[in-house]
């Protein structure tokens, strides 16, 4: 009788730890303390597939440090952010060809006419 419940409890485990799995960590901003001299970015972590375990990815600078203004760079590394978290939530791997997400998405972009130009008319120098 142990069998069947030890069979059963490794089951119910297996189906619990499956259900919590976190592919990435949320990105974060750092902004150096507010320090303008230094450089500003978006990070993240994502799950190696050969470990197992989070590991931290390149930092995301984009054009984020020629802004000089506090509110400036916290306006575009926002928008990094929530960008970067909607790939993530969409299926983003790092550790994979995401061709076909790319392709997905410009031809999404294209559909709605957005530029990065469009954008940035909402934010003064």
């Amino acid at each position: 009788m142990q069998n069947i419940l030890e069979l059963l409890t490794l089951e119910s485990q297996k189906e619990h730890d499956s259900e919590h799995k976190v592919l990435f960590s949320e990105p974060k901003i750092y902004d150096a303390d507010g320090d303008l001299a230094k450089r500003w970015y978006v990070c993240f972590s994502f799950v190696d597939p050969k470990t197992g375990r989070l590991k931290r990815m390149k930092n995301i600078y984009g054009k984020t440090n020629r802004y000089q203004t506090k509110d400036s760079r916290y306006f575009i590394l926002g928008l990094y952010r929530k960008r970067l978290l909607k790939l993530l939530q969409e299926g983003y791997n790092p550790f994979q060809d995401n061709n076909e997400l790319h392709s997905q998405r410009i031809n999404k972009v294209k559909e709605e006419n957005i530029t990065p130009d469009f954008l940035l008319q909402f934010q003064d120098d």
